[in-house]
């Protein structure tokens, strides 16, 4: 046990490095005492006399059982407070500052923000280039509108309007921990409380989750909304059904991509059920989600011009059969890259189920249905993504988030299956040591594909615009990755690079140039040199010197300041 708690401090510490009398003493890996943990483990099960472990058997059957919902919140309370407070409270790059910069638009009533360089200087891409990261052009020249769905951002306004500037960053934590007590819940229906347990574990020790909740972006509350419809599903009554509908609306709203798979939930839920009667009871549930199809609709109809089209484009041009193959191969990579082998276990879930080995809290052959259902809706969910565009960056995977939840309660039942193959007597202690040991694997992960550095990572966005709120009001900024957050933060005037032709800067710089207003461009130094290839040759590349000004934490990205005219 105590290599056990010694893994999870390394998993969540990072590890440490000490000198001792000029000796250095160094400890980051949390594989080998997971080892020692097993080892150790298995040692003292068959060396202890009878009823030597009565002790440990108390303690961790109170831990799973008596006190199994207390366990779980506490889990939960350890979640959302490690996101929010290592999390990153940055309105940065595209996607957190676009949400961030809309939940600011709904609060003032006007989803429409002004780009008055677009009327004064002509360019091959209109517009675009004047044209901040998360927005789009509207139909009006000069003025742009938000181009990411509204849900997250209701969600901002909402927290602002209760709490401040700040709880709009406690959202994601928020709904994280939201997600531990679901599993929870989830894992007690469908294995008892040993599955319960391991399923608040589990899921509170995803990478993908932890990574994705310590930032301002939807995918953490899209999977909380969405996965609590589906344990509400799991229940008999209308009510249920129709709080069920309206959860999954708000995640339609957060992640529209959802509406897909709502027609897949109704259908999955009926399978399992038995029966499609009472009518309405599915009355009750689809109600919420198309009023909100409808309210979306209407609303792209209003930015966009078209209710099928949204901030990222028309649906045809999002989705081709050209993209299945591609995909395929990064998300099964992204998958064993962000949550390991383990993610096949599930598949174990209905025959352990079938077989007696848990005990689910509602019939078993419902039980053994809604674990298929798990499969079938990831996999539904995966191809609908496997359609969906290339993208190269293992973050990708986090689409999948709003089906992972129940699919670690399936992993989490596997476990609790085969800790209850243990004598009586130490099953409890067997899931706490396997909760321990796989969850300090986890983190381990979550630590080693940044989740918890975000904050330091993101900080240049913040150190960039305290720079800028410094430099004559009237300043353009020619910039990528941060025409989102200096607009939000100082309301800057932007000039995106990657719109502009190699053809035309210089004769762009000259025209801003001619009107009195200093330009700066804002590069980090991984598309710096990108944008010096692009620009070759041009006046404007030439003059990107010596940097008046350069953020980044020396260990990640830098970000450099130029200036191009005064």
């Amino acid at each position: 046990m105590i290599s056990s708690v010694y893994a999870l401090m390394i998993a969540v510490t990072g590890g440490f490095t000490i000198a001792v009398a000029g000796i250095r003493l160094s400890t980051h890996a949390v594989v080998r005492p997971i080892v020692v943990a097993l080892v150790l483990g298995l040692c003292g099960i068959v060396a202890a006399p009878p009823g030597h472990n009565n002790v440990l058997t108390r303690v961790t059957g109170a831990t799973v059982h008596r006190l199994g919902f207390i366990t779980a919140a506490l889990i939960a309370a350890v979640v959302g407070i490690v996101c929010y407070v290592q999390g990153a409270h940055v309105a940065s790059a595209a996607d957190p500052s676009g949400y961030l910069s809309q939940a600011r638009l709904w609060r003032a009533g006007d989803l429409h923000i002004h780009t008055p360089l677009a009327l004064e200087i002509d360019t091959e891409h209109g517009q675009y280039v004047f044209t901040p990261l998360g927005y789009q052009p509207s139909a009006t020249r000069g003025v742009a509108v938000p181009g990411y769905p509204p849900g997250l951002p209701l969600h901002f306004a909402a927290a602002k309007a209760i709490a401040g500037e700040q709880a709009q960053f406690a959202v994601m934590p928020l709904s994280a921990a939201g997600l531990v007590i679901v599993a929870f819940l989830f894992g007690r229906r469908l294995g008892g409380s040993e599955t319960a347990i391991l399923s608040a574990a589990l899921c509170a020790a995803s990478p993908m989750l932890l990574f994705q909740a310590s930032q301002p972006m939807s995918d953490a509350v899209a999977a909380f909304w969405w996965s609590l419809a589906v344990l509400l599903l799991t229940y008999d009554s209308i009510w249920s059904a129709a709080i069920a509908g309206a959860a999954a609306a708000v995640a339609c709203g957060v992640r529209p991509n959802l509406f897909a798979m709502v027609p897949v939930m109704v259908i999955l839920a009926a399978w399992w059920r038995g029966r499609i009667t009472p009518l309405s009871r599915w009355i009750a549930f689809l109600a919420s989600p198309a009023i909100a199809a409808f309210a979306l609709a209407a609303m792209q109809r209003s930015l966009f011009g078209s209710a099928t089209t949204s901030g990222y484009g028309a649906v045809g041009s999002l989705f081709s059969l050209d993209h299945v193959w591609p995909n395929l191969g990064r998300y099964a990579k992204w998958a064993l890259f962000t949550q390991s082998a383990l993610i096949l276990v599930p598949i174990a879930a209905p025959f352990v189920i079938r077989r007696g080995w848990i005990d689910p809290w509602i019939d078993r052959g419902r039980a053994i249905k809604i674990a298929t259902s798990a499969l079938v809706f990831f996999a539904a969910l995966q191809v609908f993504y496997l359609l969906y565009i290339v993208l190269d960056e293992w973050i990708s995977f986090r689409f999948l988030l709003p089906a992972l939840p129940w699919l670690l309660v399936m992993q989490a039942a596997v476990f609790a299956a085969l800790c209850r193959r243990l004598p009586v007597a130490l099953r409890s202690a067997a899931v706490v040591a396997v909760a321990v040991m796989v969850c300090s694997w986890q983190i381990e992960r979550a630590h080693a594909i940044g989740a918890f550095q975000l904050h330091r990572s993101e900080r240049r966005y913040l150190d960039v615009a305290g720079f800028a709120r410094t430099l004559p009001a009237n300043a353009v900024f020619m910039t990528l990755h941060h025409s989102g957050s200096l607009p939000y933060y100082i309301a800057a005037t932007v000039l995106r690079w990657d719109w502009l032709q190699p053809h035309e800067i210089d004769r762009v710089v000259a025209e801003i140039a001619a009107k009195g207003r200093p330009l700066y461009a804002v590069i980090d130094d991984l598309e710096e040199p990108q944008f010096r290839t692009k620009f070759a040759g041009t006046r404007t590349a030439a003059r990107l010197g010596t940097p008046v000004f350069s953020a980044g934490d020396g260990a990640g990205i830098t970000s450099r300041v130029y200036l191009v005219t005064e």
